[in-house]
């Protein structure tokens, strides 16, 4: 079966009902994208609200990471050691946003 030029219209033609004007189709087809470019905007939507809630998750493990590897460090200097180095170490994961 033709899919170009004129081939393609005549045999398009035998699908089509007869009597149904070539408005209601245009207007059948534009229904049909803006349904499809909804999904589409719908999912666009849903990817960046998990990419902004990774991003947030990404931040925090930083922050978690440098805390607990800086009171592991100050925790060599005693008890004040261990909070210096956590509030130090949270500052620092803190830079790698």
């Amino acid at each position: 079966m033709a899919t170009y030029g004129i081939g393609a219209s005549i045999a398009n033609a035998s699908k089509r009902p007869v009597g149904t004007p070539l408005v209601a189709q245009g207007l059948d087809q534009q229904k049909e994208a803006i349904g499809q470019l909804t999904t589409a905007a719908g999912e666009e939507a849903r990817r960046n609200a998990q990419n902004t809630m990774l991003e947030a998750e990404a931040k925090q493990g930083n922050r978690m990471l440098g805390s607990t590897i800086g009171s592991l460090a100050g925790s060599a200097f005693g008890p004040w050691g261990s909070v210096v180095g956590g509030a130090l170490g949270a500052l620092g994961g803190s830079l790698f946003d």
